[in-house]
């Protein structure tokens, strides 16, 4: 259906909102500017006790390498009873189990685009959330990237790399879902046999977003317009194309909450975006990822020659992004280093942007 990383970046909030909880993946919630410790993961906070209308950053922690005791980049929207997803990273489905969350009230999911730490938890949501689902509930509707088209030429000196499933090298997330449905049917098969649970493959309704004329794997982020992507009940979606090094299509995504007329906008994987600037305009809250520093040497000379410049947002970029869009609030996530104390993102973010600034944490909770 159609509708209108490899690299790392990950550190920490207000000083008001550090929370040694998080160690043990509790929640924190923040509620006019306090933050209120809720039971942790042997426990989870009834979601009756969070707010109405909620951002949760269940995980902040960017790059495919696991990391000791940290979720990969993954959020939750919070409104009212129903819940919206956005990206799936390495141990997402337990921050959204410990948030007290339940895959029943799960709505819609979407993606900002395939590299593995958006997405390897993805269809866990499903093999193992929907195991728990009622009966008739209604799908999951999955937004995200459709098939890129093409691959770029090795940027590693290797003319002829190898090539996985030649046939079909590039697929969309239509197709991998589809894989997935597949890899999983026997214990599907089992279960559905075994316990009366629903089938899974109904429980996912992808829509690969159509993307405006103009751009292709190669010209991945030409300036664009926001596009429509869903509107339902509580939310208008919108989206735009970034630049994320050779992955395509990648994007970033704005929430416009129907009923409070708060918004929310993630940046998703993105150098310094004049689509981000745009789509963001007058956001409430501006979740942004950052590195801190775009100079390789700053990392140890660990990555490819120009593959930060051309992949992420420094700092002090973020803080210029920011003022341009005139965002209420930013908060960093998938954000590197994560050892950096506060007071530095601070600082480098507020060079050019004079707003509230909170480097989150796994599981933090933003009242809208």
């Amino acid at each position: 259906m159609t509708a209108g990383d490899g690299g790392c970046a990950c550190g920490h909030a207000d000083a008001t909102l550090s929370r040694r909880a998080m160690l043990a993946a509790s929640v924190s919630a923040v509620v006019g500017g306090a933050a209120v410790a809720s039971p942790g993961p042997a426990s989870a906070a009834p979601v009756a006790d969070l707010p109405r209308d909620a951002l949760v950053t269940l995980g902040v922690q960017a790059g495919p390498p696991p990391v000791p005791g940290r979720t990969g980049i993954s959020s939750t929207l919070k409104v009212g009873a129903d819940l919206y997803q956005i990206d799936c990273g390495l141990g997402s489905l337990n921050a959204f189990t410990n948030a007290g969350f339940r895959f029943d009230a799960l709505k819609a999911m979407f993606i900002t685009h395939l590299h593995t730490d958006h997405i390897v938890d993805y269809f866990s949501f499903f093999a193992s959330g929907g195991y728990t689902a009622a009966k008739g509930k209604a799908p999951v509707m999955v937004y995200g990237p459709g098939p890129a088209g093409g691959l770029p030429p090795s940027r590693v000196g290797n003319p002829n790399p190898p090539l996985i499933d030649a046939a079909d090298a590039t697929p969309g997330l239509a197709a991998t879902t589809a894989a997935l449905q597949q890899a999983f049917a026997y214990t599907d098969n089992i279960f559905i046999r075994d316990m009366g649970t629903d089938d899974i493959q109904r429980l996912a309704d992808v829509v690969e977003i159509a993307v405006p004329p103009g751009s292709d794997y190669l010209n991945r982020a030409p300036r664009t317009d926001p596009f429509p992507v869903m509107r339902d009940d509580n939310v208008t979606v919108t989206a735009t194309l970034v630049s994320h090094y050779d992955v395509y299509p990648a994007f970033a995504f704005r929430f416009d909450l129907l009923k409070s007329g708060v918004s929310v906008t993630f940046s998703g994987d993105t150098t310094k975006s004049e689509n981000v600037v745009t789509l963001a305009r007058d956001t409430d809250i501006l979740v942004h990822e950052a590195q801190f520093s775009l100079d390789d040497a700053y990392y140890g000379n660990r990555f490819p020659p120009d593959y930060l410049v051309n992949s992420h947002t420094s700092a002090e970029q973020v803080g210029e992004v920011a003022a341009a869009a005139n965002a209420g609030h930013v908060v960093l996530s998938h954000y590197s280093p994560t050892d950096l104390p506060d007071s530095e993102w601070l600082t480098a973010v507020g060079k050019h942007y004079p707003g509230r600034v909170t480097v989150a944490r796994d599981g933090q909770v933003f009242a809208l």
